[in-house]
């Protein structure tokens, strides 16, 4: 939809609850922004879908910044990544003041600093060779595009070296014709390989579709930034996470076990008791009928959710990788009651009534640290797996699911498989959740040993964490 449409009476009412006329045009002129940005950075949205989200903002207090945001990700985002994008961008664009003014004061810096290296770049690619008289020179350059000299501008400084040496070396060998076009595709067929290779691993240019106006750029760098950085954390083995970007990563898997809860909470069952109709399934039913409803599709919620016994290492190289676990679990509990908790290095600890109590899970964290006996010690699974099913074995039910995070390096290693053998027998299912890399899982004989009774993932990042949640707790 244009914006002169958009400037109709559906904006009108979409903050008819703001009084004064001057505020009214700067509420309507934000709004026309957002959408703006939210299309540059590859959410599509239709002029029908615009026309509901104004709709939707109408009937809502436009002063109440969580009831807009709401609004627009329930009419706008058709996709876990759209929420995602709308989220990042609602926060970026609907900001103070002062971090508008702190975000186009980096802006600006940075497309000064831009600036500066394609001059550099332009001057790098220049070459002053002889001509064909006596003392003549002339002066040579690559004519590259704009996308390519930034290409170039990312590349490894001895690459650069490389890349400059070949080029004077053609341009020498050739100083009576003018080789600069084909010489130029040569070194686009270069550049374009570097742009794949960076791209791949995140160091090119962001592919977002800039618009001129510094200030919507400069909300478009910042959520393309962010996006970038939580993808590498994403990927990123927990191990090697840096302090600094530790408070994206917590909030990165506080985001992935709230998703996760709501759809667990969700969960339903086909059933031809007439309680709830299944949408989805009715439609798809009765598309023979061209699409009258003839055949209705029920569905009940599920009333058994899983029982959780969870077992973590908290070792001296598992201990990190345990926290994790125990923030993402922290943020099931919500959702599912049963969740019980034990960390073991040397013993073992329950710690599931530290995060029964309304607190934030930093603390109660800190606190299990604090009084822990065994965080960062060694390793004997048998003792742990010994008190829990001997001091602890009402918990081991055939409606629990008993999830192990550990590298599998342990003492005792045979006996505590004896103990996990007999325990799979009594439990729903048992998922061991390996953060050794799977390359190195043949060479590490506890792993196959451990994997004869259990269900083994790979579990190093918090994208492998993510998915067997996702793809095991929901069957």
């Amino acid at each position: 939809m244009h914006e002169d449409t958009l400037r109709g009476e559906a904006v009108e009412r979409a903050i008819e609850s703001v009084n004064a006329p001057e505020e009214r045009e700067y509420i309507e002129n934000n709004i026309m922004r957002f959408f703006h940005i939210l299309r540059h950075l590859g959410v599509r949205i239709s002029s029908s879908e615009t026309v509901d989200a104004v709709n939707a903002l109408s009937s809502i207090d436009m002063l109440d910044r969580l009831q807009v945001e709401t609004a627009l990700l329930a009419t706008l985002a058709k996709s876990p990544e759209d929420r995602v994008i709308l989220d990042r961008a609602f926060e970026a664009f609907f900001a103070t003041p002062e971090k508008r003014a702190e975000r186009a004061e980096k802006h600006r810096a940075a497309r000064e600093e831009e600036a500066r290296e394609m001059q550099a770049a332009e001057q790098e690619l220049k070459y002053e060779l002889e001509g064909p008289g006596e003392g003549e020179t002339r002066e040579v350059s690559i004519p590259l595009t704009e996308e390519e000299k930034k290409v170039y501008c990312k590349l490894p400084e001895e690459t650069k070296k490389n890349l400059q040496k070949y080029l004077k070396k053609q341009f020498q060998s050739n100083p009576v014709n003018n080789p600069e076009d084909l010489i130029a595709s040569m070194v686009r067929s270069s550049l374009n390989y570097w742009k794949y290779y960076l791209k791949q691993k995140g160091d090119g240019p962001p592919e977002v579709d800039f618009t001129g106006d510094e200030e919507i750029d400069g909300v478009l760098q910042e959520v393309v930034d962010r996006l970038k950085d939580e993808e590498n954390i994403f990927y990123q083995d927990i191990q090697k996470i840096t302090e600094t970007d530790m408070p994206t990563a917590a909030a990165l898997i506080t985001k992935l076990s709230r998703k996760l809860a709501t759809r667990i909470a969700r969960r339903y069952r086909h059933s031809k008791k007439k309680q709830r109709l299944d949408l989805r399934r009715t439609i798809r039913h009765n598309i023979r009928y061209g699409g009258t409803m003839f055949n209705l599709q029920y569905r009940t919620r599920k009333v058994q959710k899983p029982r959780i016994l969870l077992i973590c290492d908290v070792s001296g190289s598992m201990a990190r990788y345990a926290a994790f676990v125990l923030q993402f679990m922290y943020g099931l509990s919500s959702v599912i009651e049963g969740i019980e908790s034990f960390i073991f290095s040397e013993g073992v600890e329950r710690v599931t009534g530290e995060f029964g109590q309304n607190r934030p899970f930093e603390t109660a964290m800190a606190d299990i640290i604090n009084r822990s006996e065994d965080w960062g010690r060694g390793t004997d699974l048998k003792r742990a797996l010994d008190v829990i099913t001997r001091d602890y074995g009402r918990l081991i039910t055939g409606d629990t699911f008993v999830i192990i995070v550990s590298d599998t390096k342990t003492l005792h290693s045979e006996k505590a498989a004896a103990i996990l053998k007999n325990m799979r027998r009594k439990v729903k299912d048992i998922l061991w959740l390996n953060t050794l890399p799977g390359r190195l899982w043949n060479d590490t004989g506890t792993v196959s040993l451990f994997k004869r009774h259990s269900r083994m993932f790979e579990c190093n990042t918090l994208a492998h964490l993510d998915k067997i949640m996702r793809t095991q707790m929901l069957k």
